[in-house]
């Protein structure tokens, strides 16, 4: 391993993430395989800046509800899907890398489907991620999906879903999704909200009536 110096910003008041600065591509890559079994930390990569971020229950019980959301609305819809939840997506050539919060191949899940090995530099990325903004981030992470291609983000954020559309110079608020046109995707906004009087199941249970109602 190469020395290098590396610089650590002020810890959060929460203590859930890290920020390192003067990371080079290679210290970043033997850090994910260091921690290629664990869970935590999750890390994003920019141009030599490394955030490590260890969620908190809030953040992984929304970015759980929304991609068991997207698995029911596309088995109503009668869609395919393939997920890949928090998988690390990189690319040396643009110096970045972002564990997704969640992932799914949509559009181009007939071209992905049995593929356990992706590579970015011959396929796509995946067609739509999640990115839960529960706490602040040193890192612009739209700006990392950015480099990445990715052509549509849902964020959670204030507790308003936000559709984000992939442009050449950046991304854009949308109010239809491109993975799911047809259907109104803001109103999945309600069906976030935890509640204390009914159970996770409960919930889906109805978000399937409801979705069916809209489709019949």
């Amino acid at each position: 391993m190469v020395a290098q110096t590396v610089t650590a910003g002020s810890p959060p008041v929460n203590n859930s993430y890290l920020v390192l600065y003067n990371i080079s591509w290679e210290m970043y890559e033997q850090l994910l395989e260091v921690f290629a079994e664990h869970s935590v930390p999750r890390m994003t990569y920019y141009k030599g800046t490394l955030e490590l971020m260890t969620p908190l229950p809030e953040h992984e019980r929304y970015s759980w509800t929304l991609g068991r959301l997207i698995v029911a609305l596309s088995e109503e819809l009668g869609m395919e899907i393939m997920g890949l939840k928090s998988t690390t997506w990189r690319s040396q050539p643009q110096a970045v890398g972002k564990e997704a919060d969640e992932c799914f191949y949509i559009q181009n899940e007939p071209l992905m489907r049995g593929k356990l090995k992706i590579d970015l530099t011959v396929d796509p990325p995946p067609d739509l991620a999640i990115e839960i903004d529960t706490t602040h981030s040193s890192i612009d992470k739209m700006q990392v999906y950015f480099e990445l291609k990715v052509p549509e983000i849902w964020r959670w954020k204030n507790e308003n879903l936000i559709i984000n559309i992939l442009t050449n110079t950046g991304y854009i608020e949308s109010k239809k999704s491109l993975a799911f046109a047809s259907f109104s995707i803001k109103e999945l906004a309600r069906f976030m909200q935890p509640d204390s009087e009914k159970g996770e199941n409960a919930r889906m249970r109805e978000f399937r009536l409801w979705v069916r109602s809209i489709i019949q």
